[in-house]
């Protein structure tokens, strides 16, 4: 009434309402402002519901469609997605005449994480029973909402874990299998990204092999070199590439860059400096940066210094701009080749033209250091290098640490080393326990088992975490002397002066140890006070390595019966055969009776 009255009082019909709601809709949903805006929200759910109340007609198809993007611009994606089904409630029950863009903005609008496709497949496929059509719009947008979460989650927190991997996996091949027959190549690239950040480059390739999109694009074209270098390896990635190019694929520096990335991580410089030179022979796309970062890389991970030497002034000459990246990749190739002199001109020169330098291009400068430091005047060179960084703003990191640390182990100068831990820590640097392990695994390789524990002890009282880490790498270096005795020493420290909770890792380099050594009594005693439980059961973290290292230690002892024995324990504790104990049971065993 409240409608009608208005028009009565503005001389308006009934139709003019309706183009001025649909022209109001238009501009609520294609506001620049802000993706989200409650206003807007709002306002249209005011437009579409005063419609509905007095039965008159909102308009056309696209005025409808232009409510549900509207509605779905809400602050909270909570209230958007229910907006969006409310608009949808009208449209069914008013049988709106349905278009694909109908089926795209209902996807826009419900689907804004992997959690909500199953409701939005459910949507769409009631959409289409009421004579709407599938479209590779309404897919990629919930390609691209996985895909969000993807990088997100990424952001945050690194790989997914396991089980929500399989999840997200189980939906990207839900909304593949519900679109067959209806993808183009913008649909196919976003599943194929969206697969490759799952870490499953298998399912993209395999996907991108059914051959469900006929026409190849530049998109899906990039994914698949990607995939093809990952799982079938470089030869087959040049292979689709050189057929891409026949086919007519419009094809950018992107995707001669990804088969440069291809090769950086195969270590194939011949390939990577081959295609580099067709780029600027004019046989390629042109290089850009990113061309020559990737050539670098390749050279380096080759140790082929020269050659990336060559071919950064050969960047040069075709007018790439080099930048903080470029030198970085040339300084790893120096690195790689223990290049120090030519790894500090790099340096030098870059500084001169005025490249701002940061934390990896000094671990880098450094790391370059690593063969020579033992020799005269090297260390010290190096570690004016730290004071060089500081002097340009570079403040010290805990990667910059430890290539420090290294250097002074391989300069033989361990007290040297803890000099700069030390500073490193008075700095304010957060040094983590990965450092001390550079440092302690030195002394308990040389026997000197106090050596290695007062650096611990000297790390904790610097604010340094402890881990598992810095006690196994010194077990295990006593180990490799057929030190049981000393690895014991250490395992205890860490249990009891240090209250590191015992691993898997350090009870297997422990038990190896002891049972080199016949030590079979201590690895008893270790596996009662620190791997059974109250009730008998071990704990997480005792393994079949572990028990082929303790049927090993009655075995060297001459104490075959017991080995026997042990064995069967492992396997009530490990609930499995353990086919190596078996085997070296059996082996000493037969060597007895051979006697």
């Amino acid at each position: 009434r409240a409608r009608a009255s208005a028009r009565a009082n503005a001389g308006t019909s009934a139709r003019d309402d309706d183009v001025d709601d649909a022209a109001t809709l238009r501009a609520l949903a294609d506001e620049p402002e802000s993706p989200k805006d409650e206003r807007a929200s709002k306002r249209a759910l005011e437009i579409v519901r005063a419609a509905r109340a007095s039965k008159s007609a909102l308009g056309s198809t696209r005025a409808w469609n232009s409510a549900l993007r509207a509605v779905a611009r809400a602050a909270n994606e909570d209230d958007g997605k229910a907006r969006v089904r409310e608009v949808w409630g009208y449209m069914r029950d008013g049988k709106v005449r349905l278009n694909d863009f109908t089926l795209g903005e209902l996807a826009r609008g419900l689907c804004r994480a992997s959690r909500d496709v199953p409701e939005t497949l459910t949507t769409l496929r009631e959409a289409v029973s009421l004579g709407a059509t599938m479209n590779s719009y309404a897919l990629t947008t919930m390609f691209a909402a996985c895909k969000r979460e993807q990088y997100a989650y990424r952001r945050a927190k690194g790989k997914w874990a396991r089980d929500e991997n399989k999840k997200m996996i189980e939906t990207l091949q839900e909304v593949w299998n519900a679109g067959r027959g209806y993808h183009n190549g913008y649909s196919l690239a976003n599943a194929m990204r969206t697969f490759q950040l799952c870490d499953r480059e298998d399912l993209a390739l395999e996907i991108f092999k059914e051959g469900e999109v006929k026409v190849l694009d530049a998109r899906a074209l990039r994914c698949a070199l990607q995939s093809y270098a990952a799982v079938e390896g470089l030869k087959s990635a040049d292979e689709m590439y050189r057929r891409g190019k026949k086919e007519g694929v419009v094809i950018d520096v992107g995707h001669v860059n990804t088969l440069l990335y291809a090769a950086m991580e195969s270590g194939d410089h011949v390939y990577a400096t081959k295609i580099f030179d067709d780029m600027v022979a004019g046989a390629e796309p042109s290089p850009d940066v990113l061309s020559l970062v990737y050539v670098l890389s390749a050279c380096a991970k080759a140790k082929e210094a020269d050659v990336a030497m060559e071919y950064f002034e050969r960047g040069l000459k075709a007018g790439i701009d080099y930048d903080i990246s470029t030198i970085d990749a040339l300084l790893k190739s120096c690195a790689k080749s223990g290049r120090a002199v030519d790894a500090l001109e790099v340096f030098m020169d870059a500084t001169a033209h005025g490249i701002k330098v940061r934390e990896s291009t000094i671990t880098l400068l450094l790391s370059a250091y690593q063969d020579i430091a033992a020799q005269p005047g090297q260390l010290e060179q190096a570690l004016t290098i730290v004071d060089m960084g500081l002097f340009l703003n570079v403040e010290p990191t805990d990667r910059m640490v430890k290539a420090l640390l290294r250097l002074c182990v391989a300069g033989d100068d361990l007290d040297r080393g803890r000099e700069e831990l030390r500073k490193a820590c008075e700095r304010g640097v957060r040094v983590t326990c990965s450092a001390l392990s550079i440092l302690a695994e030195p002394y308990a390789a040389r026997g000197d088992i106090d050596g290695a524990l007062d650096v611990i002890r000297s790390g904790k009282g610097m604010g340094i975490e402890l881990k598992s880490g810095v006690f196994i790498q010194c077990v295990s270096a006593r180990k490799a002397r057929g030190d049981g005795d000393g690895a014991l020493v250490l395992y205890k420290a860490s249990r009891d002066e240090f209250d590191v909770e015992p691993s898997a890792r350090i009870i297997n380099e422990l038990f190896d140890a002891l049972g080199r050594k016949g030590m079979w009594e201590e690895a008893l005693r270790i596996l009662s006070d620190d791997v059974l439980s109250v009730d008998g059961v071990a704990r997480a973290g005792f393994s079949e390595t572990a028990v082929s290292h303790l049927v090993r230690a009655f075995i060297n002892a001459g104490e075959l019966e017991q080995g026997a024995a042990a064995l069967e324990i492992g396997k009530m504790l490990t609930n499995s055969a353990n086919k190596l104990a078996e085997e070296r049971l059996r082996a000493a065993q037969k060597r007895t009776l051979k006697r």
